[in-house]
């Protein structure tokens, strides 16, 4: 979450601060040139861009501390392809390395992990993959979720869905921050009132607040989970 959010800033800060300088200095044609080629090639060859872009962030995804991808490619892309990207590539990412722990590392990881192992494994048995879903949702640890998930029993049907779904709202909203940051061209053209634009403010507030926001409706849930078991057993 916070490289998120420190990816979102550094972004939007270089884009302001190379916008103002090269406009001030002459020299801001160079970056603008670069940034007009890559958005010309998204809009003449969108299958192409498209295809680039879902391969490259699923490439990136299977590398541990790569966040804030989300945040560039909303950016890049606009929103609903952003999502689309991100969304898909993240999940078949979480798939490989799911697969990859299951068969290669499951008795490392269980021994590595004891008792978190021990505790996931009573989660499941009682809420299946809900109970991924949940840690999704609360933007649990990407990698590490991965990896410890393919050393319980959780079938790997139940590990995509439930992955498929969690992580589209975190997307929707990185991504929503990433379509408003600025292009050179606008820094360039509105200086530095292109970044306080309200929609921009907005969206570092919900980046901050949405995590914040998931993990107290899940506390809510979890308080009467004792509850909802008992009401099962019976």
């Amino acid at each position: 979450m916070k490289s998120k959010i420190l990816t979102f800033l550094i972004l939007t800060i270089v884009i302001t601060a190379a916008g103002l300088l090269f406009r001030r200095y002459g020299l801001f044609k160079v970056l603008l040139t670069y940034e007009i080629h890559i958005r010309t090639f998204l809009m003449s060859k969108p299958i192409l861009g498209f295809v680039i872009g879902l391969f490259s962030y699923f490439l990136l995804s299977i590398i541990p501390g790569t966040g804030g991808k989300a945040v560039i490619y909303g950016w890049l892309f606009g929103f609903w392809q952003a999502v689309i990207i991100a969304d898909c590539a993240l999940t078949a990412a979480a798939v490989v390395t799911f697969l990859l722990s299951r068969t290669l590392m499951r008795d490392a990881i269980r021994s590595r992990f004891f008792f978190l192992m021990q505790k996931l494994d009573h989660s499941f048995e009682r809420e299946g993959a809900y109970y991924l879903l949940a840690l999704r949702l609360m933007h649990s640890p990407y990698t590490l979720t991965n990896y410890v998930c393919g050393a319980t029993s959780l079938s790997t049907f139940s590990f995509w869905w439930s992955t498929q779904l969690g992580l589209i709202p975190s997307t929707m909203v990185f991504v929503f921050a990433g379509t408003q940051i600025p292009t050179l061209e606008e820094v360039i053209q509105y200086g530095a009132s292109a970044v306080l634009s309200p929609k921009l403010l907005l969206a570092l507030v919900l980046m901050g607040l949405f995590p914040l926001l998931i993990r107290w409706v899940s506390s809510q849930y979890w308080k009467t989970y004792p509850e909802k078991i008992q009401l099962k057993d019976n």
